[in-house]
């Protein structure tokens, strides 16, 4: 396993996205997946109050509290998503804090390691933002705090804000980002923030670290592998397909066939080895072996590496 830190945090690279436990994976599954990505040395759990309403944070609680583990995980989760189904944005001081108390109680801790807002809301002033955030830290609920899909350019105000005020800043950011060139205007979502030449020069410039979610393109190249481009979806088309997308398949493809490496642990090495932003690419996965599959692109040679990223 590749290690970082983040701020005081040693982390693991590899985070373990866990939107649908409790849910879709139901939770012996959901067990399973956890005590094996332990044991593979990974220890960034990636959840959200929104996820199955609280399930996802309530199969983690009881994961934990089951294997006496909350010592040996740091624990990431998102509040002030916006209201479902009316899309209405809650970023006030108390959507925020009834979040945070909703995850505390069902993650069954006392804090959490990392708190993301899970959106931003642009006609709000980050004075208005930051403050409130800052006073969680104090509080001793969060340890850090974090922005999920928020522009470079607002979390750059964000923090000349903190700091000016000698608030607690963002340290690190959760964006899509994945070995595909993203097409913005075909994602299902237009309040999701993918990375982009923009976003990717803030972050460079800025060195903060990316938690990237939708790190294995939905399993795009596995696809393609299989069947071509014409057994995409046509969600899958409208989000990822264009000529970048198409040259980058083409060399994760051809080194896949060479060395019988699989596309998603080429993909994730697309990520984990980006000398200019740091990644920590979110999983998704459902069966134990799509951990060990992902694990590969944790010991690649040099040569594979120069010519994927080439």
């Amino acid at each position: 396993m590749l290690y970082t830190h983040l701020q005081s945090l040693k982390s693991s690279r590899l985070s373990l996205g866990t939107a649908p436990f409790g849910t879709t994976i139901p939770r012996e599954t959901a067990f399973r997946l956890l005590d094996a990505y332990i044991d593979a040395g990974g220890n960034l759990l990636d959840t959200a109050a929104v996820y199955g309403f609280g399930v996802s944070e309530q199969t983690i609680g009881a994961w934990m509290a089951s294997r006496g583990a909350r010592d040996r995980v740091l624990i990431s989760t998102k509040g002030a998503h916006p209201a479902i189904p009316s899309w209405e944005k809650r970023i006030t001081e108390a959507d925020i804090r009834a979040d945070m108390e909703a995850s505390l109680r069902n993650l069954n801790t006392s804090c959490v390691d990392i708190y993301f807002l899970h959106r931003d809301d642009e006609a709000l002033p980050v004075s208005e933002i930051m403050p409130v955030l800052d006073r969680l830290v104090r509080e001793g609920k969060t340890r850090y705090i974090g922005a999920s899909n928020w522009t470079v350019a607002r979390i750059n105000a964000a923090n000349a804000f903190a700091r000016a005020e000698g608030l607690t800043e963002f340290s690190v950011s959760q964006i899509m980002w994945n070995a595909a060139c993203i097409n913005r205007d075909g994602l299902y979502d237009q309040t999701l923030v993918a990375m982009d030449g923009t976003e990717y020069a803030g972050y460079a410039e800025n060195r903060m670290p990316v938690m990237a979610y939708t790190s294995q393109a939905q399993g795009l190249f596995s696809f393609i592998q299989k069947g071509g481009y014409d057994s995409l979806s046509d969600a899958m088309k409208a989000t990822y397909l264009n000529d970048t997308t198409r040259r980058r398949a083409e060399i994760i493809l051809s080194v896949a066939a060479e060395t019988g490496i699989s596309p998603t642990a080429l993909s994730l090495a697309y990520l984990l080895y980006d000398h200019r932003v740091e990644a920590l690419p979110i999983l998704g996965i459902s069966k134990v072996e799509r951990l060990t599959e992902a694990a590969e692109a944790m010991d690649l040679s040099e040569e594979i590496l120069m010519t994927l990223l080439s």
